[in-house]
């Protein structure tokens, strides 16, 4: 019975790492959903950003975050994730990232920020030091923690460090369904600021309240407003950008384990009947040598 034995010994095994992706499963489900309840509670905050920048128009138009120039660099914030288990989730960053450094001319200098692990070492794997990375802004992001990443960005900009800066990142559409994405950050363009308030509302199917603003009063005058407001927009970019990718992350690793768990489950299955087969084949073979055996004493 050492064969017997032996997918005993699997099928316990295999039950106790069932148990742990079960668990783990169940964990990414409840971050999931933190982080969703995350990105919408940005909406009405995009919404508003929105609405004051609209409202100076024109008076924006100098902001120096807001003038394109020739791009000669470029620079690339790729978020993943700091550990895997997460299904394909670190393998479509890593694919759109090739694809965008593909798209971009070979005389064009391309700099890199990577926020966690798995992206500091797909950059790395590509041939490319990151000036910086943020292993640990993709738990639980919020405006305060991103301020470091804007205020970096930003200044790279402003001092010509770069001349466009890209965000690569995850959009969240359903648990199942996660789509890589590459949005502009700097120069500000508020045609991104819509997709953002849009993906925000297809994460929860959200339809758009009615609100009626009053009229807006700039004080001290518009081009101070644009100069305060301007940070406000590039950080609710990035953090909408973590806060997709966060999402993302978990429903990825939520269904790997689910997956992981009904694998184990079948495997189980299989275990369990060649147990049965072998136990029986064993009672079958006994029951005859005992038939033989009384016969031959008859």
């Amino acid at each position: 019975m050492a064969g017997a034995l032996d997918i005993k010994r699997r099928i316990s095994s295999i039950k106790n790492t069932k148990k742990v992706t079960k668990a783990m499963e169940i964990v990414s489900a409840a971050k999931m959903k933190k982080a969703v309840d995350a990105l919408v509670a940005l909406r009405p905050y995009a919404i508003s950003m929105r609405d004051v920048f609209l409202s100076v128009g024109a008076d924006a138009a100098d902001h120096p975050l807001l003038t394109s120039r020739e791009v000669k660099k470029v620079c690339f914030i790729v978020i993943g994730s700091n550990k895997g288990l997460c299904g394909s989730f670190n393998a479509q960053i890593a694919r759109i990232l090739r694809e965008k450094i593909g798209d971009v001319d070979d005389a064009i200098e391309k700099s890199f920020v990577t926020v966690g692990r798995k992206s500091d070492r797909n950059v790395k794997l590509l041939g490319y030091d990151p000036v910086a990375t943020f292993p640990d802004l993709n738990y639980s992001p919020d405006s305060v923690a991103v301020m470091p990443l804007v205020k970096m960005v930003m200044d790279g900009y402003s001092d010509h460090d770069f001349d466009q800066v890209i965000v690569l990142y995850t959009d969240y559409i359903n648990p199942i369904t996660q789509e890589p994405r590459a949005r502009q950050v700097l120069p500000v363009d508020m045609s991104e600021v819509e997709r953002t308030i849009k993906e925000i509302d297809e994460a929860r199917s959200l339809q758009d309240n009615q609100v009626m603003y009053a009229p807006f009063t700039i004080e001290p005058s518009p081009a101070e407003v644009v100069t305060a407001l301007v940070p406000r927009v590039v950080e609710a970019q990035l953090l909408h950008a973590l806060l997709e990718s966060n999402a993302s992350k978990e429903s990825s690793r939520m269904m790997a384990m689910k997956n992981a768990t009904d694998a184990a489950g079948d495997i189980i299955d299989d275990l369990t009947l060649a147990y049965n087969k072998m136990r029986q084949a064993k009672i079958t073979q006994e029951i005859s040598e005992i038939s033989a055996g009384r016969a031959a004493l008859e």
